[in-house]
């Protein structure tokens, strides 16, 4: 009887399940290194936080297992405002709750809590965003608030394909670089003050048809995936040292001129 209790004792681990923890840990070290390498460096001027905070959600997407999609809800003069994605397909998502005023990514930037969405498992927290948003693909959705120097200022938000993503170990890794999107914030703030953030998101908001356009152009020229496309236009971005929907903007040019040419 004393070894059938050793044996079903949950305090009592085996040696695979103690190896699995571990090799969970590496990874997930190993995670955090490689993103805290990616999301390195420091904000100079008001105009490095956008390509910033686009950086840090693909390298967020990249990284985190279970994860098909991030964005970066920002709240400045009581607006909130998608200052980053990596897919429009989540960007309805957030519309729904920026139009009924209430939904995850609010609930963590007003109470400073992480929120975890099952949109297949009948959630009741937020009833008129349930009501109102046709989340597609995604299953699951994880958002944390965005807080540094006492003050929050949105959201990172990650979405999964798959229900119970964002479970494991990689939890540690998420916050880590939600902490680096709030001190990108903080810093932005510091050097050019609220309103001077808050018009830098309404402009990014403006530059996000022709930046999607560009990735449509890319998407068909190459046969390439959104993600793919985005990094191709921020890499060029940085090589010819012009601004993201600067570049853009010629890709599309250039792409209608060459169809003009060809009718």
């Amino acid at each position: 009887m004393a070894e059938l209790a050793a044996a079903t004792d949950p305090s009592q681990s085996s040696p695979d399940a103690e190896s699995s923890a571990r090799g969970a840990e590496v990874q997930s070290l190993a995670t955090a290194q490689r993103l805290m390498s990616e999301l390195a460096g420091t904000l100079h001027t008001l105009d490095d936080l956008t390509p910033y905070l686009e950086r840090l959600v693909h390298a967020v997407n990249a990284n985190i297992d279970g994860c098909d999609a991030v964005g970066v809800t920002v709240v400045m003069d009581d607006r909130p405002r998608t200052a980053a994605y990596t897919t429009v397909e989540t960007l309805e998502i957030d519309a729904v709750q920026y139009s009924v005023g209430d939904g995850p990514c609010l609930d963590a930037f007003r109470n400073g809590r992480e929120n975890r969405v099952d949109f297949v498992g009948g959630e009741q927290r937020w009833p008129a965003f349930m009501l109102g948003c046709e989340p597609g693909q995604v299953q699951s959705m994880f958002a944390l608030p965005l807080e540094s120097d006492g003050r929050r200022f949105g959201s990172l938000n990650l979405y999964g394909y798959r229900r119970d993503a964002f479970q494991g170990p990689e939890v540690a890794v998420i916050r880590m670089a939600a902490q680096r999107a709030a001190d990108a914030l903080a810093a932005a703030v510091h050097i050019a003050g609220a309103r001077a953030v808050a018009a830098q998101m309404e402009q990014a908001m403006a530059s996000r048809a022709v930046i999607e356009q560009a990735k449509g152009v890319l998407m068909a020229r190459h046969a390439i995936d959104e993600t793919v496309a985005f990094e191709l236009l921020r890499r060029q971005s940085q090589e010819q040292n012009l601004k993201l929907r600067v570049v853009a903007a010629q890709l599309v040019a250039e792409a209608r001129s060459s169809h003009s040419r060809t009718m």
